[in-house]
């Protein structure tokens, strides 16, 4: 998927994805000057994010 996808499915900036993507936060490869995120991965990403925050709030 390209960044532009990743964004309209997560509903955040295109600089946010890039800057996920270039300090490898969110798992990409780059090809020539874009990144690609394959879905896989962007779905084990984010069930990853909701349990981190799931046990932050439990821990409060």
């Amino acid at each position: 998927m390209s960044v532009e996808e990743v964004t309209r499915i997560l509903k955040i900036s295109r600089a946010t994805v890039q800057r996920w993507c270039y300090h490898g936060e969110l798992p990409a490869a780059k090809i020539g000057k874009s990144y690609r995120v394959r879905r896989d991965d962007l779905d084990e990403w984010y069930e990853r994010k909701l349990a981190e925050r799931g046990s932050a709030i439990a821990l409060r």
